[in-house]
């Protein structure tokens, strides 16, 4: 398989597993099956409850939004355990920046997976949180002095 089937089947099947329910201009109801409004736990900390520019960015642990990076799209609900949310961000700062501050951020997590395509000047990273709460797909891309990000993210437990 070459690398550019490689990256392309790693995205299509991130998409697949996150994209049902998505509608980045609809919030989500994101209730506990008692029908009260669902409480995340992340091994990160403190989690959005709210939008950003526009995006809902409810259930995403605040550290995962990238120091100034601007989101501008939010797939998935965080409906049932193992059934996550992507989130897609820009920034002008470089991809080395990008992965130094994610590596820091993620460095007690188990990398999983890491795919490199550097003819399109991109890399995908799985990572699983101790003890498997929560997973964690990044993939950085630069193009046209930008980098963006997408965060695909998974509660394990809700």
């Amino acid at each position: 398989m070459s690398r550019a089937e490689t990256f392309i089947s790693i995205l299509l099947l991130s998409l697949t597993l996150i994209y049902p329910a998505c509608a980045r201009s609809k919030k989500p109801e994101i209730k506990s099956p008692e029908g009260k409004p669902r409480q995340f736990n992340s091994v990160l900390g403190d989690v959005f409850m709210d939008s950003i520019a526009g995006v809902d960015l409810t259930g995403l642990p605040k550290k995962l939004l990238y120091p100034g990076a601007k989101p501008f799209a939010r797939y998935g609900t965080y409906r049932v355990a193992r059934w996550g949310c992507s989130y897609n961000l820009e920034t002008a700062d470089t991809p080395e920046k990008v992965w130094a501050y994610y590596e820091k951020l993620l460095a007690n997590w188990q990398l999983v997976q890491e795919t490199e395509t550097p003819e399109w000047n991109s890399k995908f990273r799985n990572y699983v949180a101790p003890e498997d709460k929560e997973v964690v797909q990044l993939t950085v891309t630069r193009r046209e002095n930008k980098t963006f990000i997408v965060i695909a993210h998974v509660y394990n437990e809700l």
